[in-house]
């Protein structure tokens, strides 16, 4: 996944805005509430960090190549 492909599919999600913040780190909200945060890691690859429910991160957290953010609360 590149970033426009992030940005494009963030963008194509309804009623979703977008703003570059935090060092560079291409943030999408719905009603002013963050859902996803894409950027690079320190190889240079894209990253994303989105929320989910519960369930999504019991099964995701232990999926090849997911962990869950350190500077959020899971």
């Amino acid at each position: 996944m590149t970033l426009d492909d992030y940005n494009g599919f963030c963008a194509s999600l309804p009623a979703t805005t977008h703003v570059v913040q935090w060092g560079g780190a291409h943030v999408w909200k719905v009603g002013g509430k963050v859902f996803a945060i894409g950027g690079w890691n320190d190889g240079g690859q894209l990253f994303v960090t989105f929320k989910c429910s519960e369930m999504a991160y019991d099964v995701l957290k232990d999926q090849p190549g997911c962990r869950p953010a350190p500077y959020l609360a899971s």
